[in-house]
């Protein structure tokens, strides 16, 4: 799954340095073990492996932002509006909304409910 996992950073236009792949390794059983727990299954069904790629990547991108190390994202707040004259500019995330890097990191995170409700299993 690792390979999956690099493939599916690529698309974001990542490239994990190999000094990672232990890190990558470990996300992935992270995000293997939270879907196990919240389907209460005890094998991973293989539809539920791209949502295992999907999680492990957002873990990874969260890491990297809170290390600095996320670089070519643009992480600037959003400007929500501006005036010219005596300059008053009012940014997004005073109103609450959230930057479209972190939206796409708790995407990826946390999937939909729904897609793991398909896989859940009732534990007695």
């Amino acid at each position: 799954m690792t390979a999956a996992l690099r493939v599916r950073l690529g698309e974001l236009g990542l490239v994990p340095p190999v000094r990672d792949e232990a890190h990558l390794e470990t996300l992935l059983a992270g995000a293997r073990r939270w879907i196990l727990a919240e389907t209460g299954r005890t094998t991973l069904p293989e539809g539920l492996e791209p949502v295992v790629v999907d999680v492990a990547a957002g873990e990874y991108l969260r890491f990297l932002q809170q290390a600095g190390r996320l670089t070519g994202f643009d992480q600037e707040q959003v400007v929500r509006q501006m005036s010219q004259g005596d300059t008053s500019i009012t940014y997004a995330v005073e109103f609450g909304q959230v930057s479209p890097v972190d939206a796409l990191i708790d995407r990826l995170a946390a999937p939909p409910e729904a897609v793991l409700h398909q896989w859940r299993r009732l534990r007695w």
